[in-house]
């Protein structure tokens, strides 16, 4: 097993070596197939995630992945993952396939061609990447069940439990979740420019975007303004972006509510209650007390994967898991336990 294991580990290294280069064939034809099939992802952002997971994976830390890895079993895992980043998946996939695992990962576009693509060129067999959770033929067939969604996955999952036969000897339901950054108007140009590429990066899906920003009530967002837009002449935004804020947008016009867009409507953003709107349109959340907003986080910390503030304001909030400065929502470590369901399959196969 340790010869198998550090044979996978060479071969993955290898992959990484590879497919840091943007013009490698495989990977050209992976991002082209995998902007067919979004709506929302860019080249932009595809060479992002790539080049930042690639470049995570060194030896360093697939030592430190190596370390988490549970003894090989026989049990058969199927993990759901509706997160709609580009390498949603990925991080789990290794980890099953390292350790020995089988099982089916199904998974969203764009993470279902490109993680399926990755997995093609390491030549796994153990593990079957789908876009459909086909629950009803599944869920007899595997001992471990893990589903990251929202309230109406979860129900589809109960659903299916109750009407099949024999359940998963083990299963979880995880919630998806989205990131927040707080503000105090001391943020640096630097630092504005992080949070820009925190909240557009990947119009605003995936479960790290910050789609939520809590601000002093006195401040503007002027500043923030022209840094989106700034940012949007850096990593554009996809062609179904502003079609997709029109209706937001008549809304809140219609009903008075305060807002500003991009100028051709590549992003949003509206003054309200800290309530979720759609990718791409954020909710700048006014505050007169810090404590208020810390109280807020600490109810919402099982819906949060990151809290983003400069780092003399984060010092100032509950130390959640997943505080991280401007700039590094999009930027997890390898392995990253927090953005990922890891630590549950350890838990679930140990």
């Amino acid at each position: 097993m340790r010869e198998a294991l550090n044979e996978r580990v060479q071969r993955l290294l290898e992959l990484a070596r590879r497919w840091r280069e943007p013009s490698l064939p495989e990977r050209q034809e992976a991002v082209e197939r995998a902007l067919a099939a979004s709506d929302f992802l860019t080249e932009e952002a595809a060479a992002f995630a790539l080049n930042q997971q690639m470049h995570a994976l060194t030896k360093q830390a697939l030592r430190r992945f190596v370390d988490m890895l549970p003894p090989a079993s026989e049990q058969t895992v199927l993990l759901w993952q509706t997160d709609r980043s580009p390498l949603a998946g990925w991080q789990e996939a290794l980890w099953l396939w390292l350790s020995g695992q089988r099982g089916t990962l199904v998974l969203t576009e764009p993470a279902a061609t490109l993680v399926g693509a990755l997995l093609q060129a390491l030549e796994v067999d153990t593990l079957v990447i789908d876009t459909e959770p086909r629950l009803e033929t599944r869920l007899a067939q595997v001992d471990v069940l893990v589903v990251v969604g929202d309230e109406t996955v979860h129900q589809q999952v109960q659903d299916a439990l109750v009407q099949g036969g024999p359940v998963p000897v083990k299963s979880r339901l995880l919630p998806l979740r989205y990131g927040v950054a707080v503000l105090d108007g001391r943020e640096t140009p630097d630092e504005l420019e992080g949070l820009a590429e925190d909240a557009l990066l990947f119009e605003g899906f995936g479960c790290r975007s910050v789609r939520l920003i809590w601000a002093p009530e006195h401040l503007p967002p002027d500043a923030l303004l022209e840094t989106l837009s700034l940012f949007r002449s850096v990593f554009p935004a996809h062609p179904a972006t502003p079609g997709r804020l029109k209706m937001p947008r008549a809304w809140l016009k219609a009903t008075g509510m305060p807002h500003a867009y991009g100028e051709g409507l590549e992003f949003l953003i509206s003054k309200g209650a800290p309530e979720l709107q759609t990718p791409g349109h954020l909710r700048w959340v006014p505050y007169r007390k810090l404590e208020t907003v810390g109280a807020w986080l600490s109810g919402c910390a099982n819906k949060l994967s990151v809290v983003v503030a400069r780092p003399e304001l984060l010092q100032q909030l509950p130390a959640l898991p997943g505080r991280t400065e401007p700039g590094q929502a999009h930027r997890p470590a390898f392995p990253d336990t927090l953005g990922t369901t890891l630590e549950v399959l350890r838990a679930l196969l140990t």
